[in-house]
């Protein structure tokens, strides 16, 4: 079974060494509609209006693990919240401060990013599912780019179900 595709994918013990922990074997459109519905969560959680960008969660190689994407996945879901109003951002992360413990997210990071324009961030971790997510406030972007709340929402790695073509999913 792990020697799949072209036989890069790591044994079993390997993988639960470089993980931490055994992939559960889950089929790859309920991971899906799980961020999928993760995401929809964080969005009313912000508390603020705007207009959710419609890209679907999707599979993709869980990296270093399986780089010839054949047995494991993971979710990946970068999304960004437009037509909100910059004034607003400052609620929004307020209320992800105090909404996202009371959603099991346990936060890693709350500050400002690593750049010139020193936009809001918050990091998470979801402390029984294994995501994580990225919050920034994007107030000020270079050029005339308008401002936004971009989030990457991310899965950890499940084994999919044998007989799974990873390729078609």
């Amino acid at each position: 079974m792990f020697n799949t595709g072209r036989g890069r994918v790591a044994k079993p013990s390997k993988v639960r060494r470089r993980l931490g922990y055994t992939p559960e074997v889950r089929a790859v459109r309920q991971a899906e509609d799980e961020v999928n519905r993760m995401s929809s969560h964080l969005v009313d959680a912000m508390g603020i209006p705007g207009t959710p960008s419609h890209i679907p969660a999707a599979a993709i190689p869980c990296s270093g693990i399986d780089p010839d994407f054949t047995t494991y996945y993971r979710v990946d879901h970068p999304w960004a919240l437009w037509e909100a109003d910059a004034d607003d951002f400052d609620t929004a992360m307020d209320n992800l401060r105090t909404r996202l413990p009371e959603m099991g997210w346990r936060i890693t990071k709350d500050g400002p990013m690593n750049s010139r324009a020193r936009n809001p961030e918050i990091k998470a971790a979801h402390t029984t599912s294994r995501h994580h997510v990225a919050i920034e406030a994007l107030k000020t972007r270079s050029g005339n780019l308008k401002p936004q709340i971009d989030v990457t929402l991310v899965s950890p790695c499940y084994q999919a179900p044998e007989g799974t073509d990873l390729s078609r999913a």
